[in-house]
């Protein structure tokens, strides 16, 4: 996570998405949506929409979420 520990979800629910953007991260280039809350706006983490290293393509789909 960017603040420290994370975990990685296949599924998420109640959750609002914000629109996509791309992200420079140590393990290279992703384009993620950040998610929310669906109840109280508070912000959890993102969805890995699409990963641009060949090798981080597994990524995609998941959510991170913020522990």
């Amino acid at each position: 996570g960017h603040a420290g520990k994370a975990a990685l979800a296949a599924d998420v629910t109640n959750v609002r998405y914000d629109r996509p953007s791309i992200q420079l991260m140590t393990s290279g280039a992703y384009t993620i949506q950040e998610i929310m809350c669906l109840g109280c706006s508070s912000y959890l983490g993102w969805k890995m929409i699409h990963a641009h290293e060949r090798t981080e393509r597994w990524k995609e789909g998941k959510h991170i979420l913020e522990l």
